[in-house]
C-alpha cells in the first residue's frame, strides 16, 4: 500500500494545468483499474471514483486535480512535471507552483481508498478546472453519487474547517488599440520580488499589485505613451511581477532618481521587491495610452468589505493580469463576494466605468458561494476526532476563496459539507510549500473520522 507522499511525488510528476487535465484523468483510471475500484471518466476529464466497503453508510470525498501553474520563466508545464524537492518538513518546487493546492488532496483520498477497515462506502468525486472556469464541477453527473456528507480535501490550513466560502465573477477587459510613431526616448519599467499570493486566500494581508505599481509608478515618472505593458498570469493570482514600456521626454538619469525617490509603502512581506528601469527600443506607442492608464488608475483593488462581526472578507476585488497582443489590450479581473447585492453593485460599477474608457466587458465565469450550514454532523464529527487524536481544538472557518462548494451545494440536495486540508502556504505562487508532517497527521484525522462516521 503507497502512503499519501508517495502518491502525491506521483501526481506532481503529471502535467496538469487547468484545462489540460487529460493526463492525470488516465493516471486515475489507472489507479481504478490496479485497484479494483469503479470509476467514471466523465466530461472535462473529470472522475468518479466509488469503493463499495459493504457498510450502511456512504460519505463522498473530494478534491480538484488542476493546478496553478506559475513560474519565474518559460517552464514547460504542459510536458513537464514539477521540479519538487523536499526541505525539512516541507515540500517545495524550484521556480514553479507546487500544486499542493490540489495534488496533495488527490494523495490523501487515494490512499485513503486503500484502507479495509472499517470504513464506510466511499464515493469520490475529482473535479476539473477549479482554477479557471470550475466547467468540471458545473458539468459533472450527480447521477452517480449516493451519498449527501461531503469532504472536501481543498483548504490550505491544518485544523480548519472551511464551512462555507465566497462566489467569484471571472471577467475580461478587452480594448482594440492603435499605435502612433514614437517621437521620444522609449524606456523599460520591470517589477519583480513581490510576494503576490492568492487573490482570495491573501486579498486582506495588503499585499502590493504589481499592475497598480506600475501605473503608480507611470503617473509619478510623467511618461507620454505606453509602447507595452505585461503584468500577472491570471485573475485569481496577485501579480507579482511584469513590465511596462514607455515613453518619455526625459533622460534615463533623471527617471532613475525620480524613481529612487518615489515613496512606495509597502508591506513587510515586498520589501525584496526590485525595480529596474532601462532604455528601450521602440518605434511606435500607443495612441490610447492615456486613457488605459486612466482606466486602471480607477478600477478597484484589494479588500473591500468585511463582516462586521469579525472583519473577515466579505467583498474584494483583483486585477491579476495585463497583456497586449494582436492590437488588443486584454485585463483579466475578478470580484469575490459572499453577499449576490454586493457582487452585482461591483459588477454595475465597473460596467459603466469600461463603457466610459471603450473597453468591452465579458463575465468568462459566475462561481456561486455556498452558505454555513447551522446543524452539520459531519462537521462534530471533524471537530471531536481532531480534538481526541491531537488533543487541540479545530476552528470553522469562513472562506474567502471560491470553492466548489458552492456548485456541490447546488447540486446535491440537503448536502453536508466541509473542507479540510494539510497547511499549505503562499498558494499559486512559486513560494508554494506542504507541511509533510501535517499531511500526516490530517490522513490519520480523515482516516479516524471515517471510521467514527461508519459507526453511527
Amino acid at each position: 500500500m503507497k502512503s499519501t507522499l508517495e502518491y502525491f511525488e506521483e501526481i506532481m510528476k503529471i502535467p496538469r494545468e487547468s484545462g489540460k487535465e487529460d493526463k492525470i484523468a488516465n493516471y486515475l483510471i489507472n489507479y481504478a483499474k490496479e485497484n479494483n475500484i469503479e470509476y467514471n471518466l466523465g466530461k472535462y476529464n473529470t472522475v468518479f471514483l466509488k469503493k463499495d466497503n459493504n457498510s450502511n453508510k456512504t460519505i463522498i470525498l473530494q478534491a480538484h486535480s488542476d493546478m496553478v501553474c506559475v513560474s519565474t520563466d518559460d517552464y514547460d508545464f504542459d510536458n513537464k512535471g514539477i521540479p519538487f524537492y523536499i526541505d525539512g518538513d516541507y515540500y517545495k518546487s524550484k521556480n514553479t507552483s507546487l500544486g499542493a493546492d490540489d495534488g496533495i488532496g488527490i494523495a490523501i483520498i487515494l490512499a485513503i481508498l486503500q484502507e479495509k477497515e472499517n470504513m464506510p462506502n466511499i464515493e469520490v468525486i475529482i473535479t476539473t478546472q477549479e482554477e479557471t472556469t470550475m466547467l468540471g464541477a458545473s458539468n459533472f453527473d450527480y447521477s452517480l453519487l449516493t451519498g449527501k456528507t461531503l469532504i472536501s480535501l481543498d483548504g490550505i490550513k491544518e485544523a480548519d474547517i472551511e464551512a462555507s466560502s465566497a462566489g467569484m465573477c471571472s471577467i475580461t477587459l478587452n480594448k482594440k488599440i492603435n499605435y502612433e510613431t514614437a517621437n521620444c526616448n522609449a524606456y523599460k519599467l520591470s517589477i519583480s520580488g513581490l510576494k503576490g499570493g492568492h487573490s482570495g486566500d491573501d486579498i486582506d494581508k495588503n499585499r502590493c499589485n504589481a499592475i497598480k505599481l506600475a501605473i503608480k509608478l507611470l503617473n509619478e515618472l510623467d511618461y507620454k505613451e505606453i509602447v507595452d505593458i505585461q503584468f500577472g498570469k491570471r485573475d485569481n493570482v496577485i501579480p507579482s511581477e511584469g513590465y511596462v514600456i514607455f515613453t518619455s521626454n526625459e533622460n534615463i538619469e533623471l527617471l532613475q532618481r525620480k524613481l529612487d525617490n518615489i515613496e512606495l509603502k509597502l508591506s513587510y512581506e515586498d520589501s525584496n521587491i526590485i525595480l529596474n528601469l532601462e532604455k528601450s527600443d521602440s518605434l511606435n506607442s500607443i495612441k490610447e495610452s492615456k486613457d488605459i492608464v486612466e482606466f486602471i488608475s480607477k478600477i478597484k483593488y484589494g479588500l473591500l468589505e468585511t463582516y462586521q462581526d469579525d472583519n473577515f472578507p466579505l467583498l474584494s476585488t483583483n486585477i491579476g493580469k495585463i497583456s497586449i497582443l494582436n492590437n488588443i489590450i486584454e485585463i483579466k479581473y475578478s470580484i469575490r463576494s459572499s453577499d449576490l447585492t454586493k457582487e452585482e453593485m461591483q459588477l454595475n460599477e465597473l460596467e459603466l466605468l469600461t463603457k466610459q474608457y471603450g473597453f468591452e466587458m465579458i463575465i468568462d465565469a459566475k462561481k456561486p458561494f455556498f452558505p454555513f450550514k447551522e446543524n452539520s454532523m459531519i462537521r462534530k464529527f471533524l471537530e471531536d476526532t481532531y480534538k481526541k487524536l491531537y488533543k487541540k481544538e479545530t476552528t470553522i472557518k469562513k472562506v474567502h476563496a471560491c470553492m466548489e462548494g458552492g456548485i456541490l451545494s447546488k447540486n446535491i440536495a440537503d448536502l453536508d459539507i466541509c473542507t479540510i486540508a494539510p497547511t499549505i502556504d503562499n498558494c499559486h505562487s512559486i513560494n508554494e510549500q506542504v507541511s509533510i508532517s501535517s499531511t500526516e497527521r490530517v490522513y490519520n484525522w480523515l482516516k479516524e473520522t471515517l471510521i467514527e462516521y461508519n459507526k453511527i
